[in-house]
């Protein structure tokens, strides 16, 4: 490093490997090709580096960058964080809002929650999508701002997963059916939600009741929450979901929350996940609050 690194030229430094173009790094910035390239000469002289190559067809990024990037990128969070903290105001925030669920949880009360984030952040666009096997990478590139699941021991330390609550498991059938004994419902034929997130693969109130010794009769498995509250209601089978209090208060099927003795002795936690660097950040600790508000 040739002089001392003026940080208001960092800005620069992730838009032209964003776009990888003049022109459009000086549209978002409103300044003139000429002047991002200057911007961009004294990056280089300050880094000691070439940073960006002309390529065939657009800027390419040098091996330098390409390792510089990732910590660029944490600290300009930081920075804005840090000054967001000081004037954030819902009522005139006016970036895009994302935020990936579970479809169980959409089902429930994805309208009430959505309603409450047109009218929290009026100026607003508002998204909300279900949680995939893509919406840690959506997380990292700062396409979903929020995403809810049950916490993860593995997970990427960059990931902050913040503890929301706890749900025991419960056995999900047609009001019809709501007079059968604990007993002659676990002998029910069972269609499971394929659920990322609340009912993945490890299925943890289909686990808890292996513990007992309980082998649930598995027909079959979807993957749309309606279809299968249509089964249900369409045949004399049951499901294990987590026993949600929007759940619990529906009164057009029978939750039965299984006995102590039947879950896990530590049920996971179900945590909302946003990127490290925002942990503090007011609008992903709102939308963290107002998650739990919904959830729990």
């Amino acid at each position: 490093m040739k002089s001392q690194l003026d940080l208001n030229l960092l800005k620069v430094l992730t838009l032209l490997d964003k776009h990888r173009q003049l022109k459009p790094v000086a549209k978002v910035l409103g300044k003139t090709e000429s002047a991002v390239s200057k911007h961009l000469a004294k990056l280089r002289e300050q880094l000691g580096d070439q940073l960006f190559v002309r390529g065939a067809n657009e800027y390419e990024p040098t091996e330098f960058t390409l390792q510089l990037m990732p910590q660029v990128e944490q600290g300009l969070d930081l920075i804005n964080g840090a000054v967001q903290k000081e004037d954030f105001d819902p009522a005139t925030y006016d970036k895009p809002i994302t935020i990936a669920l579970p479809s169980l949880a959409q089902y429930l009360f994805g309208k009430s929650l959505m309603v409450d984030l047109f009218e929290t952040f009026p100026n607003s666009f508002i998204s909300i999508t279900t949680w995939s096997d893509d919406s840690i990478e959506g997380l990292l590139d700062d396409k979903i701002d929020v995403g809810v699941q049950y916490f993860n021991p593995d997970m990427t330390k960059t990931i902050y997963q913040k503890h929301l609550g706890r749900y025991l498991g419960g056995i999900v059938c047609s009001k019809k059916y709501c007079s059968k004994t604990l007993e002659e419902k676990l002998a029910m034929p069972y269609i499971m939600m394929e659920m990322k997130g609340w009912q993945d693969k490890q299925a943890v109130t289909k686990l808890a009741l292996e513990e007992q010794g309980i082998d649930i009769h598995k027909i079959g498995v979807v993957d749309n929450i309606t279809c299968l509250f249509e089964m249900l209601e369409a045949t004399e089978s049951a499901t294990l979901l987590p026993a949600t209090k929007h759940l619990l208060e529906r009164e057009d099927y029978c939750v039965s929350v299984l006995p102590e003795h039947l879950q896990l002795e530590h049920p996971p936690s179900v945590v909302a996940n946003y990127k490290m660097v925002h942990h503090s950040n007011p609008l992903h600790v709102l939308l963290a609050n107002k998650l739990r508000q919904y959830l729990f």
